[in-house]
């Protein structure tokens, strides 16, 4: 289990910190290390270079650090467009 999860709202050049283009997270242990996943479309996290990539300055897109409870609302906002998206 990770002792902690750092959540991010990513950032296009269409998309605001409340209207992000996409959510990812890094989940570190520490001594383990981290791993670094993104939301999908099945809401399902899976593994992403997202934040390794921004870290580096090599992503066109920007992360913006955000609360757990932000990251909550960011995700519900994506599960209710999916799922009407169909």
């Amino acid at each position: 289990m990770p002792r902690t999860i750092t959540y991010y709202a990513v950032i296009d050049d269409e998309s605001t910190r409340d209207r992000p283009a996409g959510i990812v997270r890094r989940l570190d242990d520490y001594d383990e290390g981290f791993v670094d996943e993104g939301l999908h479309r099945d809401l399902g996290w899976h593994r992403t270079s997202v934040i390794v990539e921004w870290e580096r300055a090599e992503s066109t897109d920007d992360l913006i650090e955000v609360s757990e409870d932000e990251a909550n609302r960011i995700i519900e906002r994506f599960r209710a467009r999916w799922s009407a998206d169909g």
